[in-house]
């Protein structure tokens, strides 16, 4: 089972997979943004104070910094691609590189631990990267990212509205007495998943299940 940060990149939120991109190392570093809107008072056309019926949606950024490395120091620690040149090129390809049909960059579901166990689908609203070393004939040997995601909004997510489809990706809640089994059930109409759901979410066990938590049950091929 894989300790390092894996980004799935999607189509869209309806759970139309178009790969992942696990990092070579870990972050350096992991900085979270969340804002409120209720501290500003609005007003009407005459500027008049008024209540708002409720809160808008906030969402989180989080912005993410690490390094891919291919000069030999951590040569036992595989690449996303062949080489630097070619795993920025996934990168792109899994965050910034526009759908030909949608004209959306793809959304992306992060996993490490319980780091992003909360999170919703987000989309990479930058992505910033320093080339720091070189092999002679000028190839790129590291490079440091610098990776901005913006969360989406679930609750206007009509997908979600066909929550029980096998074909969608479903992140449900974990309540007393659930258990990887029942979920694997419920989710793709077979027990034998259930331990490849415990990879998916990074459990030390099958049993690592604590209530109120959040699940990532994606499509599976069958």
């Amino acid at each position: 089972m894989s300790s390092n940060l894996k980004l799935v990149a999607y189509r869209d939120t309806s759970g139309t997979s178009l790969g992942s991109f696990e990092l070579q190392l870990n972050p350096t570093k992991i900085t979270v943004t969340r804002s409120t809107d209720n501290t500003k008072e609005d007003t009407d056309k005459d500027g008049n104070p008024v209540t708002k019926d409720a809160a808008t949606f906030q969402p989180a950024k989080y912005t993410i910094k690490f390094t891919l490395d291919d000069s030999g120091a951590v040569d036992h620690l595989k690449l996303p691609g062949n080489n630097i040149s070619e795993s920025m090129q996934i990168l792109e390809k899994y965050t910034i590189i526009p759908d030909n049909e949608s004209h959306q960059n793809p959304y992306v579901y992060l996993q490490w631990g319980k780091t992003f166990e909360s999170t919703y689908f987000g989309q990479v609203s930058a992505l910033k990267y320093d080339y720091t070393f070189f092999d002679l004939n000028g190839n790129p040997l590291r490079v440091e990212v610098t990776m901005s995601i913006t969360e989406v909004d679930s609750s206007f997510d009509s997908n979600l509205r066909n929550f029980n489809s096998p074909d969608i990706t479903r992140i449900p809640t974990i309540k007393d007495k659930d258990n990887l089994v029942k979920f694997s059930m419920e989710s793709y109409d077979d027990k034998k998943y259930y331990i490849r759901i415990a990879e998916l979410n990074n459990l030390s066990s099958v049993r690592d299940l604590q209530n109120g938590k959040k699940l990532f049950l994606p499509p599976l091929k069958k």
